[in-house]
């Protein structure tokens, strides 16, 4: 919710668009939000098969159903999330993986990049 409510004030002020400094580059900076935002929903996900009750694999059959008709590589994507052709052991280890190594390093790697390009480009004030 917070990382929503981030975007959207970024967006409603307009603190995405370039000011008057040189080399300001501040829409790059809104698009490594979306990312973050995205890694966000990622782990939420990933983390919702963790308390491994009927409940989340249910939601976690048909999110990774839905992700295996996309179309050219889904099915080997699913295939690969599930460790095999359905949900086990192997996806739950795999799951835990994700959401507790890869997503969290991805992310961190992300706000460091995103902190500094707001300070590169001259803090946290809208455009001039």
């Amino acid at each position: 919710i917070v990382v929503f409510l981030h975007l959207v004030r970024v967006f409603l002020t307009g603190a995405y668009k370039n000011g008057v400094g040189r080399g300001q580059h501040r829409e790059w900076n809104w698009v490594i939000g979306v990312v973050m935002l995205l890694v966000t929903l990622f782990l939420s996900f990933t983390g919702y098969l963790l308390p491994w009750d009927q409940l989340a694999l249910w939601a976690v059959t048909v999110g990774t159903n839905m992700m295996g008709y996309t179309p050219v590589l889904g099915g080997q994507v699913r295939f690969v999330l599930l460790g095999g052709a359905e949900i086990g052991t192997d996806t739950l280890l795999r799951w835990y993986v994700l959401h507790v190594l890869f997503f969290p390093f991805v992310i961190v790697i992300f706000m460091a990049i995103h902190f500094w390009r707001v300070r590169k480009d001259g803090g946290i004030s809208g455009p001039l």
